[in-house]
Parts: C-alpha cells; structure tokens; sequence
C-alpha cells in the first residue's frame, strides 16, 4: 500500500464518488440478516432480509471482495461491513517496519501491529474506492487463514487492524466474528470486550438462538450469531 494517508485519501473521495452511506442503528433484536462477500458474486441476493453484513475483502488480508460495490446495490438495508483478518509471519510484515510505527526487525509484536494497520487501511480504501461506507464493522478471525503460534503477536495484528479502521471511517461499532474454539486457539481467549458475532456452525436457526443470552468470547455482548442454510444467515440478539 502506498504511504499516503487514508483518511486525506477518504476525504478527496468524498467529492469525486457518488458514495452509499448507510446509517449507523443497531440491529433490532429477533430480527435476521444474511452475510456475503466474494463466493456470492453473481448471485441474485435476498433483499427481504432486516439487515445485511458485506465482506469487503476477498478471503485474505489484502485482497478485494471484487463484488463489494454490487452486492452493496442490492443490499442497501443499511449493510455492515466484515474484513477477513490473518497474519503470515514478519517476513511479510518486515515492509511496513515504519508505517506507521517504527519498529526493530526483532520487534514482532510491533511489525504484526503495523501489517494490521496497513491491511485495515486497505480494507478501508477499497471500501471508500467503491464509494460504499458503513459505520460497523467486524473482524473476522478464522483459523483456515495464516497465524502465528503466538497469541500475543496475532492480538497485535488484530489491533493494527481495529485502529486502522477506527482512524479511517470513526465507526459507531467494532467488533470481532469467530466461532470461539478459534479464539481460544489464536488469541489464548483474549478479553477485550469489544462486541461479538458468533458463528454456530450450524445449519438450524435455533442452534444460533440458543446461543444468544451466553458471554461472548471476547467478554462483551453477543450481538449476532450465526447460521447456514443456502447462505450464511444471522440472527440478532437481545443486547
């Protein structure tokens, strides 16, 4: 990515792109949202749905969700965003050694921060350069991409990442998507908080229910859990 900074980036795009803004409600409880991203290109997607999440990248960090813009134009019903999340190792990291901190080669914790920003800073280009915005997103963490054995360093990725949309789009919420064995295994069941979307792997509505009303694997609210019959569908819970 090149070093020019994103939220100057963003405010240039705002006279040149016919952005879809989207407002920034909280899901209504009891409610259910379908979620989609790069395999539902092409697709004729369901619009009777309270509420749609749209991936912006395209399975890995760094990579574009090329149907961002229209599977946005079919689901305008005020959609959220999620950003796949993963870290390969310093040496993918070591060419962001200053941006934006200035970080030893030896400093691990403080490369996987830095690689965080700059894949959610790109997240967020590539979101504003298909002129769609949202004020939610979440952080999907998944054990099928790459992570270090480390939850320390992967917790530092992860946190680049939630600063870099925090400067760049001043979301109303953040919050992070997993299925929680996964959390336990990459982040040694970090606390931070933040709310969750829990997936259920399940193929029944009421398995995702049921899982409402539990703690979050981060030890904040359980927003949304999740469950897939033809799609990936969510259900909102109670907060």
């Amino acid at each position: 990515m090149a070093n020019k900074f994103f939220i100057t980036f963003a405010f240039a795009l705002s006279f040149i792109l016919p952005a879809i803004n989207f407002s920034s409600s909280i899901y209504k409880p009891y409610t259910t949202g379908v979620d989609v991203s790069w395999p539902n290109c092409g697709e004729k997607l369901p619009t009777n749905q309270d509420f749609a999440i749209i991936g912006v990248t395209g399975g890995l960090d760094f990579r574009p969700n090329k149907c961002i813009g229209e599977e946005a134009s079919q689901l305008r019903n005020d959609p959220s965003f999620y950003v796949n999340t993963g870290y390969p190792g310093h040496i993918y990291a070591d060419k962001y050694q200053s941006n934006p901190k200035n970080c030893s080669l030896r400093d691990y914790e403080c490369l996987a921060y830095n690689y965080g920003f700059n894949a959610g800073r790109y997240a967020v280009n590539y979101s504003l350069e298909n002129g769609v915005v949202s004020n939610k997103w979440w952080l999907d963490v998944e054990t099928i991409n790459s992570w270090t054995s480390n939850p320390n360093i992967n917790k530092a990725e992860l946190v680049g990442e939630e600063q870099a949309i925090k400067q760049g789009v001043n979301p109303t919420m953040i919050g992070y998507y997993t299925y929680p064995p996964e959390w336990q295994m990459l982040t040694n069941n970090w606390q931070n908080k933040l709310p969750t979307w829990v997936a259920s792997n399940s193929n029944y509505r009421n398995d995702a229910i049921n899982l409402c009303g539990s703690k979050g694997f981060t030890g904040g609210p359980i927003y949304l859990t999740q469950y897939t019959t033809t799609l990936d569908y969510d259900y909102a819970c109670v907060i």
